[in-house]
């Protein structure tokens, strides 16, 4: 494998401060940039929790070059690219992705908003409501309040018991006290001296320095700021903590100080290890017992030598009666690793997880990586991770994690800063590590696959399309399971999710990307990643689908009767998103079974399902030990021909997923699949993308997750609008919806040509993108519509041809919910709603 991937990109100086570093990528149709500004929420002053997290929500509200509508945001979305900011304890990343020949234009707004921007009065009040709204989301969450009572059990004073997240009483924005210190704040470390540019796209290295110097000459100049961390120190403590909503856990969270230098990459290999799915790990040992479902690694906190390290594990029932049992394993497990953990195959292997990971890595994925200044790379290796290992297994050893449990049972308020934590102080307990014959987990043989034995050729796999062309090393196997008369109970898709859980996490660290969607009457197995890699997984997941375990007919069971509980460890909107493809693939509304059974047998309706499917990026010998690889998967083997049937008529379903915010995803199908019909409605999704953000979470603070999108599901195309808000209910949100797609005429008819050209350009742009996850997503989705070939062809000419006339008429169907309109969210269908659907009667807006 080539070493290449795994060089540390050149950290160079430029005159004022700026620190930059350039990866030039040659075969990439996208750019990305990333701007880490070195000082975060524990260098804010401490009168005004929150102040770091709330600039960076700041400066995307306009500059002094670039009014909020023609700011960062509204261009790269616009244009079909990504951004994102985050605010850590000590640096604050500002980051995006767009087609590469925009580059500059993104950076010179990127740099415009971070050293000129406007702190409109007016625009702190609004986003001030952002926050807070974002402040009551994250207190539901189990991950927060975890960290919130964790702070509580601090020795001595230390930024990370402090509250940073900001909320409505943290941030007095109306006094000048405040506005002072925001000012104060930006001065001293928004400049080059603090700054370190990343920049990766397919433009030379001469153009990359060109554009870096261009934004050293556009930050203030400024000297580098050195902060030495406080001491961090806590005691042994057990909590039980209440999560609203939460299912059950387990936390065990170790505070560590003075760690070595090159903890980085040591800390990475522990987590690589201990988060392992493969017999003989940590994790399959607690599965074998029913002691737990996962194992989780988080870093809360890591700056310089000191980290906080939270292993969280979901309990069952019987891990819930023996939590010191497994707590006793896993300090039993930890002290095997760190006299058996640095042998030389394991460190080999952690060489291929890495650099398998950096070949698939997109430009911005990249960046973020490499910005970590201890990431590890193919200098790494050797005697200095051995030194690192050894020095940090000792600290870990030589302390005493603290205990937290997780719940949704009653539990006293605690004092704590910012976020409300309610537990109940326990009796720590001393518990020994339990000495089991421990073994290292089994190699993951995906790493490494073996040269192809090919016996079948691509031509005899008939259920299968083959695909073609240069994927840049990657490629994606897509592969559909449909029912010819009702599909099999749910609890057989569970129990079939559940197996595959550790084949999720081996397909990843061999660069493969695997999921298992239900598409309602009919199921989906995607890889996408490292070509090579494929044949041997496909096989060995064939034969897994094929005859599950025993045990993951129970576990089916369980998950089906979980499947409606909220999660407390994330977005309610998440949850939702991945019910979706489900809801619209449906024939009928959704009856969940009132009984859940399954026999300890893989169905006959499972193993007889006709299974076509779509490779892509095959050649050779690989092509032809992928279709020998093909017959141990289940189902028929056959093309179909068959498409997804189209959403139609007007649907709620209600989730379940009980919390305090409300969350509610509106999709509106196409009505037809003409070229010109879909053509319209991307166009009209592109325009509305920005001014419903702007509309739905600026001017009415209804939450911060907030958008909308033309989107591809289940086969169906349409435009997604999705809003969580912790105040207003979901027929509230629908009536929102609706009173912004009614006003939406008057901006679309005033639409400067320019506009229009330059969203036109952006959506054809998306059409022809060339990246191979959204290439190769795009051409399944296009299959399962039945569409052919030339498609986005035809839609690139339609959009060409759109005139203004053409665009307010889709904006017709659209309100009157031509094509179908499904409402998927955690609450009950309000009255009218219903009423609404008996009488089958078209609405250009949801009732109020």
């Amino acid at each position: 494998m080539d070493n290449d991937i795994a060089e540390r990109p050149e950290l160079s100086h430029l005159p004022g401060g700026l620190r930059i570093r350039l990866l030039p990528r040659r075969r990439s149709s996208q750019a990305a940039a990333l701007v880490r500004v070195h000082a975060g929420a524990h260098d804010a002053p401490a009168a005004y929790p929150g102040l770091a997290h709330f600039l960076e929500h700041l400066l995307f509200l306009g500059s002094d070059r670039y009014p909020p509508e023609q700011g960062l945001m509204p261009f790269i979305q616009g244009c079909g690219g990504q951004l994102n900011a985050s605010t850590r304890e000590r640096h604050t990343d500002f980051f995006f992705q767009l087609p590469a020949e925009l580059l500059e234009q993104g950076l010179l707004r990127l740099l415009d908003m971070l050293a000129h921007p406007l702190l409109d009065p007016a625009a702190q009040l609004r986003e001030r409501e952002v926050l807070q709204a974002e402040y009551l989301a994250r207190a539901q969450y189990s991950e927060t309040l975890c960290d919130a009572a964790l702070g509580t059990l601090l020795d001595v004073e230390h930024p990370f018991g402090g509250f940073h997240a900001g909320n409505r009483d943290s941030l007095p924005v109306e006094t000048d006290e405040f506005q002072q210190a925001l000012r104060g704040y930006h001065r001293r470390f928004y400049h080059a001296g603090q700054i370190e540019l990343l920049l990766a796209g397919p433009q030379s290295t001469t153009e990359l320095q060109r554009l870096s110097e261009l934004a050293a000459r556009n930050l203030p100049s400024g000297a580098s700021l050195e902060r030495a961390p406080a001491p961090l120190r806590a005691s042994a403590s057990w909590l039980d903590v209440q999560i609203p909503h939460g299912a059950p856990g387990l936390h065990l969270c170790f505070v560590l100080d003075e760690l070595p230098e090159g903890n980085a990459v040591a800390l990475d290999y522990l987590a690589t290890w201990i988060s392992s799915e493969m017999p003989g790990s940590l994790l399959a040992n607690l599965r074998a017992e029913s002691f737990c479902n996962g194992l989780k690694w988080q870093e809360p906190y890591r700056y310089a030598n000191q980290a906080v390290v939270v292993l969280t594990l979901p309990l069952t029932d019987r891990g819930r009666a023996q939590p010191q049992e497994i707590i006793s394993r896993v300090l039993g497990w930890l002290t095997f690793f760190a006299r058996a953990g640095i042998q030389r195959q394991i460190r080999e292997e952690y060489r291929y997880i890495r650099l398998r990971s950096l070949q698939g890595f997109t430009p911005l994925e990249q960046l973020r990586y490499w910005v970590e200044p201890a990431a590890w790379s193919a200098a790494s290796d050797g005697d200095s991770l051995q030194q690192a290992f050894d020095a940090l297994m000792r600290r870990v050893s030589s302390c005493e994690p603290i205990v937290l449990f997780t719940g949704s049972d009653e539990r006293p308020a605690l004092a704590s800063k910012g976020f409300p934590v309610r537990a109940r102080r326990e009796a720590p307990r001393r518990i020994e590590p339990c000495s089991l014959d421990w073994r290292l987990p089994e190699p993951n043989t995906w790493l490494k696959p073996p040269a192809p034995q090919v016996r079948g050729s691509a031509a005899d796999e008939s259920s299968l399309r083959w695909k073609t062309g240069d994927c840049n090393g990657q490629a994606a196997l897509y592969l559909r399971w449909q029912f010819a008369e009702k599909r099999p109970c749910a609890a057989l898709w569970h129990a079939l999710w559940s197996t595959l859980q550790p084949c999720l996490w081996a397909a990843k660290q061999a660069g493969v990307t695997l999921r298992f969607e239900d598409l309602g009457h009919a199921w989906c197995l995607s890889l996408l990643g490292f070509t090579e890699a494929f044949p041997r997984i496909v096989e060995d997941i064939g034969r897994l689908l094929n005859s599950p375990p025993s045990q993951a007919f129970a576990e089916g069971i369980r998950f089906a009767g979980e499947a409606g509980r909220s999660s407390g460890d994330e977005m309610l909107i998440r949850q939702l998103i991945r019910q979706l493809p489900r809801q619209l693939g449906q024939r009928a509304p959704d009856h969940e079974e009132k009984e859940l059974r399954l026999d300890r047998s893989v169905p006959l309706d499972w193993q007889t399902a006709q299974r076509d499917g779509l490779a892509m990026g095959f050649t050779g010998d690989l092509a032809d030990s992928l279709a020998e690889a093909m017959k141990a998967m289940p189902g028929l083997s056959g093309d179909t021909n068959d498409t997804m049937r189209r959403f139609v008529g007007r649907r709620w379903h209600d989730a379940g997923l009980r919390a305090t915010d409300t969350a509610v995803l509106l999709f509106c199908s196409l009505p037809d699949a003409n070229p010109e019909t879909e053509a319209g409605w991307r166009l009209l999704a592109r325009l509305m993308e920005g001014d419903f953000f702007r509309r739905l979470r600026g001017e009415l603070q209804l939450g911060y997750a907030v958008f909308c999108g033309f989107r591809q599901i289940a086969g169906q195309g349409g435009i997604l609008f999705a809003v969580q808000s912790p105040k207003a209910s979901a027929a509230e949100i629908l009536a929102h919806v609706g009173a912004f797609l009614a006003d939406f005429t008057h901006p679309l008819s005033d639409l400067p040509a320019e506009r229009m050209a330059q969203a036109v350009q952006a959506s054809t742009d998306l059409l022809f993108d060339n990246e191979p996850e959204i290439a190769m997503e795009r051409t399944w989705q296009n299959h399962l519509a039945g569409q052919p070939e030339d498609h986005p062809q035809r839609v690139a000419a339609a959009l060409r041809k759109l005139q203004l006339s053409d665009l307010l008429g889709q904006l017709q169907a659209l309100r009157e919910a031509e094509g179908g309109r499904l409402v998927l969210a955690n609450a009950p269908p309000p009255s009218e709603w219903a009423q609404t659907v008996r009488e089958n009667r078209p609405r250009c807006s949801p009732p109020r």
